[in-house]
């Protein structure tokens, strides 16, 4: 069997991902270092609260210092990673990432960390992470063949979603025993990422490296790429839509079990760990509803399904049956992640896949926060339920709005043709 390579073109004979050397060493590191990325991130606003003395207002401030660089940092990056060595800028950031982690748990150790010195370091945390990020899924196109980019991808959705299902339990359990140890635990995992990255052979250069041009320009080209693409152009809006209406599902529910249903907090952990299985299962099951259903199917039946998951909270009160519903929401959330990362690896031009995926990341986490904002104003008028079924009704809306986009019904997830080798790629959906 052979496989096109994107970055060659050429055929070669396709290696199993498990023997995949390169790969391993990227997705073993990577693993541990999302991990306890994960084992730090959930413990910031506890630590926060610890060093103030209690303050809420300075739990808030953790959190936002990391949402912050998602909308500051995104695009800058993008265009940054398709301009320098991906893999140099992932070892980079790895090793930028352990030593914050480190400083940080030296400081808890110490006694000497103060809030706003918490404040810059978790921003440069979650910097280094966006960037890393980005450049590993642009790597991803040189290290594996084409035809096995679905499982490749499926495995890093699998990997994710695994770090967040252990990492946050584990990181709260080791913060309660000793304060510093979660950070040292994350700074650990950075730096056995970086030395496996440094081993990796591929050349993951994007093309026209040496090229030297204003960043307003490159990433003027990005934007201008996408806005043509009729598919991504009406995909990447309704699916920041739809990520705000789950995100204000998932702050309805928090409101639900513990404020309106008077359950203990530790219910809102059982309610993730259901979720956070149904997660994984969809990573794991992504390739092969991916190769069973089109993607037209699968977006606008995931809609319609999230839309009716929705409404069946309305009428549940369980802490497990809501946390199965969810659960069942976040196993279609899997699949979405692993077609729609495909799908604009395969059709995005090499030397734009940082600037493409940061345009993305960047419309998406927008629809998460103006969710955030909704809730704030639905909550305050109605109870969770009915904020629930408010969310259920305008999903409905985003699903009848992708089936009635022409693009979205002609799309086509394409796993066995090589990466669009310039910007003037035709877009899919024309077919």
């Amino acid at each position: 069997m052979t496989a096109v390579d994107p970055s060659a073109g050429e055929s070669t004979e396709v290696v199993p991902l498990r023997r995949n050397r390169d790969f391993l060493l990227l997705w073993t590191g990577n693993w541990l270092q999302f991990f306890g990325s994960r084992l730090s991130g959930a413990c910031y606003p506890l630590l926060a609260l610890d060093v103030s003395g209690g303050s809420a207002r300075a739990a808030g401030l953790a959190s936002m210092a990391a949402v912050v660089p998602y909308a500051v940092l995104q695009l800058p990056a993008g265009v940054l990673v398709d301009r320098w060595d991906r893999r140099r800028v992932m070892e980079i950031c790895a090793v930028g990432r352990a030593t914050v982690l480190a400083v940080v748990a030296a400081a808890v150790l110490l006694g000497s960390l103060g809030i706003p010195w918490l404040l810059a370091l978790i921003a440069a945390d979650v910097s280094l992470a966006i960037v890393a990020g980005l450049a590993e899924r642009a790597s991803v196109l040189t290290i594996v063949p084409a035809a096995q980019l679905t499982a490749a991808m499926a495995q890093n959705e699998a990997r994710g979603r695994s770090a967040g299902l252990l990492g946050g339990p584990l990181g709260t359990v080791l913060f309660s025993w000793a304060r510093w140890s979660p950070y040292l635990a994350g700074a650990v995992g950075a730096a056995v990422a970086a030395v496996n990255i440094r081993f990796i052979r591929a050349d993951c250069r994007p093309p026209r490296a040496a090229q030297r041009r204003l960043v307003r320009r490159d990433l003027a080209d990005g934007l201008v790429w996408v806005r043509r693409q009729p598919f991504l152009r009406v995909a990447i809006p309704l699916t920041a839509v739809a990520g705000g209406f789950l995100q204000v599902v998932s702050l309805a529910l928090v409101v639900v079990l513990v404020k309106e249903q008077g359950h203990d907090e530790s219910t809102v952990g059982l309610l993730l760990g259901i979720s956070g299985c149904g997660g994984l299962l969809g990573a794991l099951t992504a390739r092969w509803w991916t190769r069973r259903v089109p993607l037209p199917a699968l977006l606008c039946g995931g809609f319609a399904v999230w839309a009716l998951l929705m409404a069946g909270m309305y009428v549940v009160s369980s802490p497990v049956g809501l946390g199965v519903l969810f659960g069942a929401m976040n196993l279609i959330g899997a699949v979405f992640g692993v077609a729609a990362a495909v799908y604009q690896m395969t059709m995005t031009p090499h030397e734009m896949q940082g600037r493409v995926a940061a345009v993305a990341g960047l419309v998406t986490a927008a629809g998460s926060t103006a969710g955030a904002l909704a809730f704030s104003s639905l909550i305050d008028r109605f109870d969770g339920p009915t904020a629930i079924l408010l969310s259920a009704g305008g999903m409905a809306l985003v699903a009848l709005a992708a089936l009635l986009v022409p693009a979205m019904r002609r799309a086509r997830l394409v796993t066995d043709t090589p990466v669009a080798p310039a910007a003037e790629a035709a877009d899919p959906t024309s077919v």
